[in-house]
């Protein structure tokens, strides 16, 4: 997050020292993503599935916040390219105290697309439509903690993974004219990119570091058969999960042109 504020700060410098007849802009957009997020979700629902009835269970991941600035240059009248970065998070956890154990689990989702869009942007009017499209670059680093304490021992880890993935995305909306060079945009924008191939590293509570990979599959806990998805030993055998962050996405923003 800190890095996207200052690419936007860099931006707003580097804008505001080119002359206006430049064409160049800056759009600022921010709102709420409903994201996929298949493989966890399925494990969600099949983990439930087996929980007692009345006590807790997992929450699916699906609306998450994410925010965008872009800096844009003429093309073709009307329309109009644009480079620049966004940034989308997510959070689910779960916790019970149930009987003779306590477990408390929690799964963070970070991404940070690089993003290329061309704009088709009717000469701004009151009101205007606006359309665009193009391809993301997406950073994308998952988190996993947990931590199970039974008997009086407690075990558990932290675990990072990341990988690099490719995407689209188009949208579309309408601009409403502030001022002669600036507009609030609103509109809706589909997103499609399913990443695979997260690798990264386990740390448990003694330090120890060992590399996983992002599985999915059924192991065995207890003499009894459960779901999985997560980080997973490199020999475990188990399927490769992906992270599907494609969707839709509600926004709002602002554009400014210089």
């Amino acid at each position: 997050m800190k890095k996207l504020i200052a690419l936007m700060i860099a931006l707003a410098v580097t804008a505001a020292a080119v002359p206006a007849e430049a064409g160049l802009g800056i759009k600022v957009k921010g709102g709420f993503t409903r994201i996929g997020y298949g493989d966890f979700n399925d494990w969600v629902d099949k983990s439930n599935l087996m929980i007692t009835a009345g006590y807790p269970t997992y929450e699916k991941l699906h609306w998450i916040p994410e925010v965008s600035v872009e800096f844009t240059f003429p093309l073709l009248p009307s329309f109009s390219g644009a480079v620049g970065v966004g940034y989308l998070s997510g959070k689910t956890e779960y916790n019970a105290n149930i009987d003779v154990f306590i477990y408390s689990y929690v799964h963070r989702v970070k991404s940070m697309p690089v993003l290329l869009n061309i704009y088709w942007e009717p000469p701004l009017k009151v009101i205007n439509p606006f359309a665009y499209g193009g391809v993301g670059f997406y950073r994308t680093k998952l988190e996993f903690d947990d931590s199970l304490t039974q008997g009086g021992q407690t075990e558990g880890g932290s675990y990072e993974l990341d990988k690099w993935g490719f995407g689209f995305q188009a949208g579309g909306g309408v601009r409403i004219a502030l001022a002669p060079t600036i507009s609030f945009d609103v509109g809706i924008q589909g997103r499609w990119v399913d990443i695979s191939g997260f690798e990264g590293t386990a740390t448990n509570l003694d330090g120890e570091m060992t590399a996983v990979y992002l599985g999915k599959g059924e192991v065995e806990r207890d003499g009894i058969i459960m779901p999985y998805y997560g980080p997973a030993d490199m020999d475990s055998g188990l399927e490769e999960a992906s992270v599907d962050l494609s969707g839709y996405t509600i926004f709002i923003g602002m554009t400014f042109s210089f």
